[in-house]
């Protein structure tokens, strides 16, 4: 999933719990009514994802990442290059 952010995977997750709580407490739905079960899912929902730890996807590296390991060979290859220059 290129592009996926930290709050998407949350709201994904939350969404994934809503869904598991409706269909498990269904008799309470027809108890509390179809508004105040949602907004009570909701909320539980909201507060069991709180406590879960946000798995990320790997990603491959980023192009900051490779353009400082590149810049930083491209520095020393000068060095190495002016040393023999300046001994002979």
């Amino acid at each position: 999933m290129p592009g996926t952010t930290k709050g998407q995977i949350q709201k994904d997750t939350r969404k994934a719990i809503e869904q598991q709580f409706e269909t498990v407490l269904t008799q309470w739905k027809e108890q509390l009514g179809e508004k105040k079960f949602k907004n009570r899912v909701r909320k539980a929902a909201k507060l069991f994802s709180k406590g879960l730890p946000v798995l990320k996807k790997d990603a491959p590296a980023s192009k900051k990442a490779t353009s400082k390991t590149v810049r930083g060979k491209k520095a020393t290859a000068k060095k190495t290059a002016a040393k023999p220059a300046a001994e002979q």
